[in-house]
C-alpha cells in the first residue's frame, strides 16, 4: 500500500478560502498554518511595503498574505523549481500574479536588493529533527518533500539561520513572523533574544492550543 496522501491524487488541496494546486513537490499546506495567516490578519492587515514568504512550498502563504495584506507587496523565495512552478501556478490561477514576485534561491539570498527594506517575513521552514523523520506517517515521510521537513539535528537549524539573517533584511519595527513545531517555542525565543535585534518576542497558540507560531520585531 503505497499510501498516497490523497492531496497528492486530488492534485488539489482546500486551504482558506482557496483551492491550492500541490504536487509531491510540495508540502501539502496544513489547516494549522492558516493560524499564520490569521495572525498577521489580527496584527497587521493595514501593512504596506514589501513581504517575504521564505521557502514558500505551493505559494499558499504568499497567497494567504496577498489576501489579508492587500496594500503589501510580497516575495516568495523556494529552493525548489518544480515548488515554484506550482506556486507561480496557483497565484496565477487565484489572481494573485501581480502581488506577488517569485524567486528562487536559499532563504533570503534572492532578495539582497532589497536588504533593510522589509516589513516583514513569514516563514513555514522545515523544523523536524533529522532523526524522527522516519517516524512520521508514512503518507509524509515517503510522499512529502524532505528538504521542506528536514530541521537538521534538533530541528532548529533553518529557523537559527532565519534567526541571525533576517535582521540585515528587515527595518526597524519589521515583522518576523514563523511557524514550529511543538516543543520549540523555548528554544526559539531564547533564540531570537540572544541574537539581540529582536524585541517584543512573542509566541502564540494554534486552535489545538499548541505553542505553534513566535513572533518578533526588528529593534
Amino acid at each position: 500500500n503505497e499510501r498516497l496522501p490523497v492531496q497528492y491524487i486530488a492534485g488539489v488541496t482546500p486551504w482558506r478560502n482557496f483551492k491550492i494546486a500541490v504536487s509531491s513537490a510540495v508540502l501539502i499546506p496544513r489547516p494549522e498554518t492558516e493560524c499564520l495567516i490569521d495572525l498577521a490578519k489580527a496584527l497587521f492587515a493595514d501593512a504596506s511595503g514589501h513581504w517575504a514568504d521564505l521557502g514558500t512550498g505551493s505559494g499558499a502563504i504568499a497567497i494567504g498574505l496577498a489576501d489579508v495584506l492587500p496594500n503589501a507587496t510580497i516575495h516568495a523565495v523556494d529552493y525548489s523549481l518544480e515548488a515554484l512552478a506550482i506556486a507561480q501556478a496557483n497565484a496565477d490561477d487565484l489572481g494573485f500574479a501581480d502581488r506577488i514576485k517569485f524567486y528562487q534561491g536559499c532563504w533570503w539570498e534572492p532578495l539582497a536588493l532589497l536588504k533593510g527594506q522589509f516589513s516583514g517575513m513569514v516563514s513555514n521552514p522545515p523544523y523536524i529533527p533529522t532523526s524522527i523523520l522516519t517516524t512520521l506517517q508514512p503518507e509524509v515521510v515517503n510522499h512529502e518533500p524532505h528538504l521542506a521537513l528536514d530541521g537538521g539535528v534538533d530541528g532548529l537549524d533553518c529557523i537559527r539561520n532565519l534567526v541571525e539573517i533576517s535582521p540585515s533584511y528587515l527595518r526597524s519595527g519589521g515583522v518576523w513572523l514563523i511557524e514550529m513545531m511543538a516543543g520549540q517555542a523555548d528554544a526559539v525565543r531564547e533564540l531570537l533574544q540572544n541574537q539581540g535585534n529582536y524585541c517584543n518576542i512573542q509566541i502564540h497558540a494554534d486552535l489545538a492550543g499548541i505553542e505553534r507560531f513566535a513572533l518578533a520585531y526588528r529593534s
